[in-house]
């Protein structure tokens, strides 16, 4: 069965979901901003050789990775107005983002296991539920962006 007939059997609610998930993922560069505020893990130049800032590139490229899958899945859907979303995530990252950690890596890092725990959550979530609906596709795509949020 091919992708767009799959995706006409999953209804809109789950597509509000999948979206929210796929928004969170593309916002990616909002999250590499906010680890390069925090005193003693920031890559001052963009291209440190510090252990953290090799690590926040490449965690940061590892992510992108998610953002890239959900939306081409999306786009490839057919069922949604992908230049509105597509907007919403430029007023996203455009807007930047604000975590109240006060340039304090321990309390960046900790609201962000917080936020992969969330989101590994959701991703799983959308996983089991696409599953459900029958697109054992989507199911798996899902479930591989789940387990890196482990």
């Amino acid at each position: 069965m091919a992708l767009r007939s799959r995706a006409a059997e999953i209804p809109d609610a789950y597509y509000v979901c999948l979206v929210g998930n796929m928004i969170t993922e593309e916002a990616l560069p909002t999250y590499e901003n906010v680890l390069n505020t925090f005193d003693g893990t920031r890559d001052e130049t963009g291209a440190s050789t510090t252990a953290w800032a090799r690590w926040t590139r490449k965690w940061t490229a590892e992510e992108n990775r998610h953002g890239d899958v959900l939306s081409k899945y999306l786009y490839l859907s057919g069922r949604l107005n992908m230049r509105q979303i597509e907007t919403t995530i430029q007023h996203l990252i455009g807007a930047g983002m604000m975590i109240e950690a006060d340039n304090d890596p321990y309390r960046g890092f900790v609201y962000t296991s917080f936020q992969e725990r969330a989101t590994f959550i959701s991703h799983g979530n959308t996983a089991r539920k696409a599953k459900e609906h029958g697109d054992v596709l989507l199911a798996r795509i899902c479930g591989l962006i789940a387990a890196k949020h482990i």
